[in-house]
């Protein structure tokens, strides 16, 4: 008759127990890196997201060969520059305004002419400026400043009659 020794029995439950402790520390050290490495990507987005949003917009609104200015800055711009994009919907004018105001880049879309605040824009991200120039015809030249100081730039070049 063979007894099982309880001295077996317990350096067993000792290396399972050794090994799901390693197994929690491992998972707990896996999150934490995670989640730094989420938070530097969703700030490093967020960063660019303001210039990017400008050109993307600038992009889609420009066509080849249209005779009305499809982009263009808007002069007239009390607080800040601001880049006005032209379209015209079953013969209904049409402006979407991208402009900095009270901290944020923002996106009015109105028809032509509305007399409409700066504040009544969706916020899109927080930002500092935003100075357009037109330093040849057809090109834009964005300096865009986000809201921890830091600027970015880009030259737009434009595709539609001016």
């Amino acid at each position: 008759m063979r007894r099982s020794s309880g001295a077996g029995t317990m350096a067993a439950l000792m290396l399972t127990c050794v090994f799901g402790a390693t197994l929690l520390l491992s998972l707990a050290t896996g999150a934490s890196v995670y989640r730094r490495v989420a938070d530097r990507v969703e700030q490093s987005a967020a960063q660019r997201l303001g210039l990017t949003y400008i050109t993307a917009k600038i992009h889609s609104y420009d066509e080849a060969g249209k005779v009305v200015p499809a982009v263009y800055v808007d002069p007239s711009a009390q607080e800040a520059d601001a880049v006005v994009l032209y379209q015209d919907i079953e013969g209904v004018s049409y402006w979407t305004i991208l402009y900095v105001y009270d901290g944020w880049l923002r996106e009015l879309f109105c028809q032509e002419g509305w007399p409409l605040g700066p504040e009544v824009g969706l916020p899109i991200v927080e930002a500092q400026s935003l100075v357009v120039t037109e330093p040849a015809e057809g090109l834009l030249h964005l300096v865009y400043t986000r809201a921890d100081g830091s600027v970015d730039t880009a030259d737009v070049y434009l595709r539609s009659e001016v």
